[in-house]
């Protein structure tokens, strides 16, 4: 079964089928490669946000709300955006299906919602930010916590 969203279509694929790859690789092609997927998520997802936030008439409020909602639908856990203030959103996600599926890790695994967290971020925050994963389920801790930053302008 094909899912679509508008022209974009979804894939649906075991969380231990793609976080089994990232296994199989080699420590530094691992990071490459969890760098790579994240930096794709921020571009592809942050096109799909973008688009929610401007048929929300720019309602950043909303959005969160939405993509809590589409998080969940998605499969990709439960989301509660913790905080947010002028210059950092927290995202807290219960249950990723990176870390569920990647397993016992000595690094935080859930890239794909680092990115996703970059370009939301970046929205509603109103400048490019930077976002990275502060624990991680597959490293033992109870749920995974993110941050997104604004960048600090030279």
């Amino acid at each position: 079964m094909t899912q679509r969203d508008a022209e974009i279509r979804y894939l649906r694929l075991r969380a231990d089928t793609l976080m089994g790859m990232f296994r199989h690789l080699p420590g530094p092609a691992r990071a490459q490669a969890f760098a790579a997927l994240a930096r794709s998520t921020a571009e592809h997802g942050g096109d799909s946000a973008r688009r929610y936030l401007e048929s929300g008439g720019g309602d950043a409020t909303a959005l969160l709300a939405m993509i809590e909602k589409t998080a969940a639908e998605l499969g990709w856990g439960s989301w509660h955006f913790a905080q947010r203030d002028a210059a950092r959103l927290a995202l807290e996600v219960a249950d990723s299906p990176f870390a569920a599926g990647y397993g016992k890790a000595d690094t935080e695994v859930c890239a794909p919602i680092t990115g996703m967290l970059q370009a939301v971020g970046g929205l509603v925050l109103g400048s490019a930010c930077e976002a990275r994963e502060l624990e991680c389920r597959a490293r033992g801790a109870a749920s995974c916590r993110f941050e997104a930053i604004t960048r600090s302008k030279p």
